[in-house]
C-alpha cells in the first residue's frame, strides 16, 4: 500500500507540471489489468490520454474508471470520471454530448459538494456558453468558476479561466480588459510550472497583442509558446501556436509562409489536436487561400471548418462562414 501510495504521488506530480507523456511511460509498467483495478490510476490514464489528444484512449480510460467506480461507490471519482468525459466529448467536437456529461457531473458535485468539481464544470459550461455564440453568458459562468478556484486555491484552474475570461471579453470587444485577464492568466501560469499551460495562455495573449496591432510582440510571444508546448508534446498548444504564427506572417506580407504554417498545423490537429482549435485554423487557412485567389482551396477549408463547428454546436460561427461561401 505504501509503495502505490509513493507512486501515485509520483504521478500526479508529473501530471501537475504537464508531464503527461512521461506519465503514461510510467503507468505502462503496471499490468492493465491492474490499471482498471485501480480506479486512481484508471482516472490519470484518461487525463494524460486527453491532454496529449488521443480522445479514443481518453475516453477508453474514463469509462473504465467510471465503472469500476461505480461498482466500489467511489462517487468522487465516478464524479471525475464523468467530468473527464465532458472534457473530452468537448475537444474531439461533440457539442451535444459534452454539454450533457457536464450537467450531469455539476449536479453530481453539488449533491456531493464538491466545490471544486463544481468550478470544473462551470469552466466546461462557459467554453460551450462561448462556442454557441454566448459571450456574455460565458463570462458570467467563468467568474462563477474563478470564484470557487480562488476559494480553493487551485492555481491551475485560476490560471485556465483567467484565459476563458479574456477570450470572452475579446469577443466582447473590450481588448484592454481582455489582455489584463490574459496577463493575469500568465502570470498564474508562470507559478504553476506546466509548460502546457504556460503556452496556452502565452498564446492567449499573442492573440491579443496581434489584435491590437502590435506584431512583434505577438511574434515573441509566440517564440515562447510554441517551444514550450513542444517539450511536453501538447500538441493542440502547438498548432495553435502555428495557427497565431500565420497570422503574423501574413501581417509581414508572407503569405507562402501562412499558407504553410496553416497546412502544418491542420495536419497537427486532424491528428491529435482540440476540434474548436482545428475549426479556427481551417477557417483561418480559408481566408488566406481566398485573399491568394485560391477558391476552391478556400471552399474547400471552409466547409470542413463549417463541419466541425456544427459538430460543436457553434451554430453562429458556421452560418457566417456558409455565408461566405455563398
Amino acid at each position: 500500500m505504501l509503495e502505490e501510495s509513493t507512486f501515485l504521488l509520483e504521478l500526479r506530480s508529473l501530471a501537475e507540471r504537464g508531464q503527461h507523456g512521461e506519465m503514461l511511460e510510467r503507468l505502462a509498467t503496471l499490468p492493465p489489468d491492474e490499471l482498471e483495478r485501480r480506479t486512481p490510476f484508471a482516472l490519470l490514464a484518461a487525463e494524460a490520454h486527453g491532454r496529449l489528444g488521443a480522445h479514443a484512449e481518453a475516453e477508453r480510460w474514463a469509462v473504465a474508471a467510471r465503472d469500476g467506480a461505480r461498482k466500489r461507490g467511489e462517487r468522487h471519482a465516478e464524479l471525475r470520471a464523468l467530468s473527464y468525459q465532458g472534457a473530452i466529448a468537448l475537444e474531439r467536437g461533440d457539442g451535444d454530448e459534452a454539454a450533457q456529461y457536464v450537467s450531469d457531473a455539476l449536479a453530481l458535485a453539488r449533491e456531493l459538494g464538491d466545490h471544486v468539481a463544481q468550478a470544473r464544470c462551470l469552466n466546461n459550461l462557459g467554453i460551450i456558453a462561448q462556442l454557441n455564440g454566448e459571450p456574455e453568458g460565458a463570462l458570467a459562468t467563468y467568474k462563477l468558476a474563478l470564484a470557487a478556484y480562488q476559494q480553493a486555491g487551485l492555481l491551475r484552474g485560476m490560471a485556465e479561466t483567467h484565459h476563458n475570461i479574456a477570450i470572452s471579453l475579446r469577443n466582447l470587444g473590450d481588448h484592454m480588459s481582455a489582455l489584463r485577464a490574459a496577463d493575469e492568466a500568465v502570470r498564474i501560469a508562470r507559478g504553476v510550472g506546466d509548460e502546457a499551460l504556460a503556452a496556452l495562455t502565452l498564446a492567449g495573449r499573442a492573440e491579443l497583442h496581434l489584435l491590437l496591432g502590435d506584431m512583434d510582440l505577438a511574434a515573441a510571444e509566440l517564440d515562447r509558446a510554441g517551444p514550450a508546448a513542444e517539450r511536453v508534446h501538447d500538441h493542440a498548444g502547438l498548432a495553435e501556436t502555428w495557427r497565431l504564427q500565420a497570422h503574423v506572417a501574413r501581417a509581414r506580407g508572407r503569405d507562402d509562409e501562412a499558407v504553410a504554417l496553416l497546412e502544418r498545423a491542420a495536419m497537427l490537429g486532424r491528428e491529435h489536436g482540440n476540434a474548436n482549435t482545428l475549426a479556427d485554423i481551417e477557417r483561418d487557412l480559408g481566408a488566406v487561400l481566398a485573399a491568394r485567389g485560391d477558391a476552391a482551396g478556400a471552399r474547400a477549408a471552409r466547409e470542413r471548418a463549417i463541419a466541425l463547428l456544427r459538430r460543436l454546436g457553434a451554430k453562429k460561427a458556421a452560418s457566417e462562414l456558409a455565408a461566405l461561401i455563398a
